[in-house]
């Protein structure tokens, strides 16, 4: 099978899209499929890192989209969907929808869109609606596939397109989060942690839809015998100014044991995530329209054997499922509160929920992604273990 994927977010920049693009494209590889990513440059020289990755990457001039490069994506889609007879065209983002849309005609290919969640709420202005329309992106030639089952019903509220149309296919957790980390023991001793601490790790950017203020909140509400057990490790780069000052504010009040570590590298947080023992992420609607469209991280964390308490907002409810590899409730205080207590008093529940984490991340693979997408048959292959390195 031959793929071209079109993407207007890929490496080095970060984010839930570029993550997409490039582990599909790779697990697509893996399966036997022969890829071409189509991805931005930045301004770089990325032929170095271009070279390392097991699919071929054409880059063109640009950076992050906007609208005005809309006419240059046009003309980038026809010219490589002449190059050679691809069997699947693949937009992986909504930049290239419009573009691939107006390029299938010279094709016999598949056309596969892929949504990811926000972007459907901001192609809801009369001008992008109607370039919709007009290119007919969503005509019976498009397959539309959604991050997941929230992510569809979105969609589906959103444009008229028939049930068969479109489908909810899970992202997947890479083998890398499944990979070597250092002992727990010498983590937590490196962050200066008692072994009888509960620690909880959140991993977000620090911004008011990621919902920190709620988990500070809850932590605050409960007793203190519990309360005082507890470490909250929270990673990730700052987001809106004013809520990052208010948030510190708040936990210089609270007396609770929280630490900012700001951004890591993977490899830390991958180590971070042997040493704890609960993810905590508890996002909340956003009247911007941005939404949770899947919630990678929470399989992130299971793959260490991570359990989760989460919100259950946007797609996140098929990323956790309820009481097998995390608890899930509603985005207020209390909710979450009761959750966290619930976790810190049941050491059966504790067990049973971190062999759940780590039996979902498992099963939700990158391969098992690709292959729903393009119909491309599955490798059997022994689900990948976590692994520790002793010193």
């Amino acid at each position: 099978m031959n793929i071209l994927l079109l993407t207007s977010e890929f490496a080095p920049a970060m984010g839930g899209i570029g993550t997409y693009a490039g582990e599909i494209a790779a697990a697509a590889t893996r399966l036997g499929a022969r890829v071409t990513v189509v991805a931005p440059d930045y301004g770089q020289d990325n032929a170095g890192r271009d070279r390392t990755l097991p699919f071929e990457v054409a880059r063109f001039a640009g950076g992050l989209h906007s609208m005005k490069e809309l006419p240059a994506k046009m003309l980038l889609a026809r010219n490589k969907v002449r190059e050679h007879p691809y069997d699947v065209i693949h937009a992986a983002d909504w930049p290239f929808f419009i573009p691939v849309a107006l390029s299938r005609w010279q094709t016999r290919a598949r056309v596969l869109m892929t949504v990811h969640g926000t972007e459907i709420n901001e192609t809801q202005t009369p001008l992008k609606r109607f370039a919709i329309r007009s290119a007919g992106v969503f005509g019976p030639r498009t397959e539309i596939v959604a991050n997941s089952r929230y992510t569809r019903d979105l969609f589906r509220e959103r444009f008229a397109v028939d049930a068969g149309q479109i489908s909810a296919i899970s992202l997947g957790v890479s083998d890398f989060w499944f990979g070597e980390r250092r002992d727990r023991a010498d983590i937590r001793a490196g962050l200066g942690l008692a072994p009888e601490r509960l620690v909880i790790v959140t991993v977000a950017r620090i911004t008011h839809r990621k919902g920190h203020h709620l988990t500070l909140a809850a932590l605050a509400r409960l007793p203190e015998r519990l309360r005082q057990r507890i470490t909250w490790l929270v990673i990730g780069p700052n987001g809106e100014a004013d809520y990052v000052n208010e948030l510190q504010r708040l936990i210089e009040t609270a007396n609770c044991d929280v630490r900012l570590l700001g951004p890591l590298p993977n490899e830390e947080i991958r180590d971070i995530y042997g040493a704890a023992d609960l993810f905590c992420l508890t996002g909340l609607p956003d009247s911007s329209g941005r939404v949770e469209g899947f919630g990678l991280v929470y399989l992130e964390a299971g793959a260490g054997g991570v359990p989760s308490v989460a919100t259950a907002v946007g797609g996140v409810p098929d990323a956790v499922l309820p009481d097998q590899s995390g608890i899930l409730v509603p985005p207020d205080i209390d909710s979450i509160s009761a959750a966290i207590a619930r976790f810190a008093e049941n050491d059966e529940l504790r067990a049973s929920l971190a062999a759940g984490a780590l039996a979902h991340a498992r099963a939700l693979s990158w391969e098992r992604c690709a292959a729903a997408t393009y119909g491309l048959a599955r490798n059997e292959r022994p689900a990948p273990q976590a692994e520790v390195v002793t010193a």
